[in-house]
């Protein structure tokens, strides 16, 4: 699919968006080295095609950072392929909007930010924005850490840990709807 390289010249990890046609739209950059904190979005990106993928069943997942998008997968990786997943690279809701909008089949959707400040504030502003869409079933998903990241990385150094979020277990307590969580 083309949706991850790494630049030749910093050794950047690049996370490609491509519009419902296959267009390359969005371009993410990540840095790899251990003790950098670079990340940015390709000058011209369309935040309406950030990073992404189209499943075809009724769950859309919203995460922050591609990274965080990857490490969730990687820690619920049945059937995930039938899923539709959105990084916004930021906490602003224009990437999910757009994939709503492009795919009348999701009706679920999940929103996966940070376990933060900012996340918490996004989730709920891009929360009021999917309800003004239409009907919509919209469910908060928390890292037990700071991000998705985080917590496989915990998950990988204790390989005892508990089972970190479920989608079916905490879907009663995290539900939102328009005026908050």
């Amino acid at each position: 699919a083309g949706l991850l390289f790494e630049d030749t010249e910093f050794h950047n990890a690049i996370f490609v968006g491509k519009d419902a046609e296959g267009q390359v739209k969005h371009i993410h950059k990540r840095s790899t080295l251990k003790d950098s904190t670079f990340k940015g979005n390709a000058e011209a990106s369309d935040p309406e095609c950030s990073f992404n993928w189209r499943g075809k069943s009724n769950r859309l997942f919203v995460f922050e950072a591609p990274i965080d998008m990857l490490s969730y997968i990687s820690m619920h990786k049945e059937g995930w392929r039938h899923h539709s997943y959105v990084a916004l690279c930021s906490t602003a809701g224009i990437a999910a909007l757009k994939l709503l909008k492009d795919n009348s089949n999701i009706n679920t959707v999940y929103l996966c930010l940070d376990n933060d400040e900012a996340g918490t504030q996004g989730s709920k502003r891009i929360a009021e924005q999917i309800h003004s869409l239409g009907e919509y079933d919209i469910w908060r998903l928390f890292p037990k850490n700071k991000d998705w990241n985080e917590d496989i990385q915990f998950q990988n150094r204790n390989d005892n840990a508990e089972e970190n979020n479920d989608v079916v277990g905490n879907e009663d307590k995290n539900k939102l709807t328009i005026g908050g969580i």
